[in-house]
């Protein structure tokens, strides 16, 4: 188990970007329902994120702590434009930072071997701050980059494929940043 985490430490080191096809799936335990949705994530680290469904036509951009969500109003034809300045204060953060950041695996977490197919080993990182707080990482045995995160709590459970990923690609800036245009309807949240 000691390699396979050192083996995915090295690679999330050397990994500066990435980009990625998703598939989400949340399932929500009190409302037995579940809301699946696809797009493309893009991720410079530290801490900028790029959130993309086009079924829903949103994007979401974390940069840092701020977030702006983009919508589509097609009954009014306009976008809406929710800018929070600080959205540590409103929601938990923590599957975006484990996305998006520098995590030194050995130190932060607790490591627990899980299913091994000849493709991929489940890793179950429990946090040694919140030892509530776990994550099941499915790894890619090949590139040793994250496959799936599942993340669960009392109300759900979300899965998160990754499909199609590239790393240390050309990404501009400029996808971690949105100038409302005149004609948008823009919120500034504190």
């Amino acid at each position: 188990m000691t390699a396979v985490v050192d083996s995915l430490q090295t690679n999330w080191n050397q990994t500066q970007n990435y980009k990625a096809e998703f598939k989400q799936v949340v399932y929500s335990k009190k409302l037995h329902t579940k809301d699946e949705t696809t797009g493309t994530i893009f991720v410079l680290k530290p801490g900028k994120i790029r959130w993309e469904v086009p079924s829903q036509k949103t994007v979401q951009i974390l940069n840092g702590n701020r977030l702006i969500y983009i919508k589509d109003n097609r009954r009014r034809k306009t976008t809406v434009v929710d800018i929070y300045k600080d959205v540590s204060k409103s929601i938990d953060l923590k599957s975006l930072a484990f996305l998006a950041g520098n995590a030194l695996f050995k130190e932060t977490y607790t490591s627990v071997l899980g299913a091994e197919g000849p493709e991929t080993v489940e890793l179950k990182l429990i946090s040694k701050a919140a030892p509530s707080e776990s994550y099941l990482a499915e790894i890619d045995k090949k590139s040793y980059f994250l496959r799936a995160l599942t993340t669960e709590t009392a109300d759900s459970k979300v899965r998160i494929d990754f499909l199609k990923t590239e790393t240390n690609i050309q990404m501009g800036q400029n996808l971690f940043e949105y100038q409302p245009k005149p004609k948008d309807v823009v919120h500034e949240n504190p």
